[in-house]
């Protein structure tokens, strides 16, 4: 079936009767550019991904096109989401930001992983990597399917051109395509940062078969996870539950950290939240995926024990289930921590001995003691507060060496120990 062009009028600024419409941003060209400095290439590239996660896609493949030089001209994102309605278009394009403050993307919080993109970030991001980008959209409407195109330039950000709606026997979803790349895509560092920007998300939705293809391979982050056990926990007054996928990951996940993630019995995630062993220092990086019947009906946002089921076991985040939940997860992640650390532990002391930084001590049995005990004391303070030992130059380890050595031979040591 060949598309059909109609003529619609929809409720906005913009009619569909000409060929063309033309939308403004609500913000500059160069305010555009300036709010998404922070955002290098490869963030750029993982926006576009994320938006097509956040229209429902389970799957998004990209195609990078080369010339006949080898380099990348032209980069195609398609997912299979539910596409852009035509009517939500403004809505999503223009607003944007009310003012030029720099959007970061270390620092956008949210209560669980669905709606990473929105106010327009992902969308405009193509201007660190390309001229211009292409969206065609098809989602339905009734019992009809709709398609139309989008168009903005790198040098007028803050303006697109939307196509007439067509009648399409396609499927839902959105392809982009950015064309004239402006960046030399390295192949191994596209892999390599896409792997720790969604290898927790698709872990999240395994059961759910999401996938990411690069060039018709799903992406492989089985490099990225350092450990992975699955088991369960039922708690013993409601028996309640609660089906466990712990995964330590070998390098840092991209802004994500190390989080709970709360799965209903349909697979849908309800809530996240940080563990209690997010962001010491240690660089034990590690994500729990908890599924549980018990989160059909949830309140995460309240702390009271506002609602029974009849079931007998709570639905709020006192409730007793809940309690003995985190409490076996925290202590099960700290049972896996503790030989991690001792590896850390191991590698400060090795450290410091490469950069000189203990004082001199003879051969003499004396000396080797002490020496041995000022390891020792190195090591449990690393293993209690890793942080104190991250990111130390020669001359800072020098200095801890020889503070706690002084402390170790002062009469107040324990309170020296404490305060370090």
């Amino acid at each position: 079936m060949r598309d059909l062009e109609y003529d619609r009028e929809e409720v906005g600024v913009n009619s569909l009767k000409g060929l063309i419409v033309l939308g403004k941003i609500q913000i500059s060209s160069k305010g555009i550019e300036k709010t998404l400095r922070k955002f290098d290439y490869l963030q750029a590239i993982s926006e576009y991904i994320w938006n097509g996660f956040d229209a429902g896609a389970s799957l998004v493949e990209m195609k990078l096109h080369q010339n006949v030089l080898g380099g990348i001209d032209r980069i195609v994102i398609a997912d299979n989401g539910y596409g852009i309605d035509r009517r939500e278009l403004e809505r999503k394009f223009t607003p944007f930001f009310e003012s030029e403050k720099q959007i970061d993307p270390d620092r956008r919080s949210r209560t669980t992983s669905a709606m990473h993109g929105k106010n327009g970030i992902g969308r405009l991001t193509f201007h660190r990597f390309a001229s211009d980008a292409i969206w065609r959209t098809t989602y339905v409407e009734g019992l009809l399917k709709n398609t139309y195109t989008i168009e903005i330039d790198s040098k007028h950000l803050d303006a697109y051109e939307v196509s007439r709606i067509k009648l399409t026997d396609g499927e839902p979803g959105t392809t982009v395509t950015f064309n004239n790349v402006t960046k030399d895509f390295i192949h191994e560092d596209v892999i390599a940062f896409l792997c720790r920007e969604f290898g927790w998300f698709l872990e999240l939705h395994a059961e759910k078969g999401f996938d990411l293809r690069i060039d018709g391979q799903s992406l492989d982050y089985s490099n990225l996870i350092g450990e992975k056990e699955c088991f369960d926990i039922v708690h013993p007054g409601s028996l309640a539950t609660f089906n466990i996928k712990f995964v330590r990951w070998q390098d840092r996940i991209n802004h994500e950290y190390s989080k709970l993630y709360f799965i209903d019995s349909h697979l849908e995630e309800k809530y996240k939240q940080p563990t209690t062993f997010n962001n010491k220092g240690d660089s034990f990086y590690h994500s729990v995926y908890i599924q549980s019947r018990l989160f059909d009906y949830f309140d995460f946002e309240s702390d009271d024990q506002s609602g029974q089921l009849e079931a007998a076991f709570g639905v709020s985040r006192k409730s007793d289930a809940f309690q003995f939940l985190l409490e076996e997860i925290n202590a099960y992640i700290k049972q896996k921590r503790k030989p991690y650390l001792q590896i850390l532990s191991d590698h400060v002391i090795q450290e410091f001995t490469e950069a000189k930084a203990f004082p001199d001590f003879t051969d003499q049995p004396e000396d080797t003691a002490k020496k041995a005990e000022l390891e020792s004391v190195i090591r449990e303070l690393c293993q209690l507060e890793p942080r104190v030992f991250a990111r130390l130059n020669p001359e800072q380890k020098k200095l801890m060496a020889h503070l706690i050595h002084l402390a170790m031979g002062s009469t107040d040591r324990p309170r020296l120990l404490e305060a370090l």
